[in-house]
């Protein structure tokens, strides 16, 4: 009985040790909107923010400018990074106890579209599409679609 109860003992220290590092080595994550081809607002402060381990030190980089924060006791983080002027494309770097690496960021204009039903309607449903498409040369714009569903409230 004795080597039984040292057997459990051990199983369960070595399963709690699993955790345990499991959770110490949680990566620094990013919410879906920041992600490649992303637009980031020009002449504003921007936030940033994500999940990390809780105190997880977290430094953001974009064109040579950086700034750090830790993760709060829940693991969210959140930090501005300084006001930067148009241009790109940049790279945006994440660091913690990993690092996220987001390419071909672009400063800019940001614009939000909501409401109406016909705001889901795709650009390959107009008019014309096929022909606007071939005359159309805007690689500088980009487009975010955040899922959405019916509200309960």
């Amino acid at each position: 009985m004795k080597h039984i109860t040292s057997l459990l003992k051990l199983t369960l220290l070595g399963a709690l040790t699993l955790g345990v590092a499991r959770f110490a080595l949680a990566d620094v994550r990013l919410p879906a909107i920041f992600s490649d081809h992303m637009v980031l607002q020009q002449d504003e402060d921007c936030a940033i923010w994500g999940w990390a381990d809780p105190g997880e030190k977290v430094t953001v980089t974009i064109a040579g400018k950086s700034t750090s924060t830790k993760a709060g006791r829940d693991g969210r983080w959140k930090l501005e990074l300084p006001e930067l002027k148009a241009g790109g494309p940049h790279t945006l770097v994440v660091a913690g106890n990993n690092s996220i690496t987001v390419q071909d960021v672009l400063v800019g204009e940001v614009w939000l579209g909501s409401g109406q039903s016909n705001m889901a309607m795709k650009v390959s449903a107009a008019m014309d599409y096929e022909k606007e498409q071939a005359a159309a040369n805007l690689p500088q714009v980009r487009m975010f679609t955040e899922a959405s569903g019916a509200s309960n409230k």
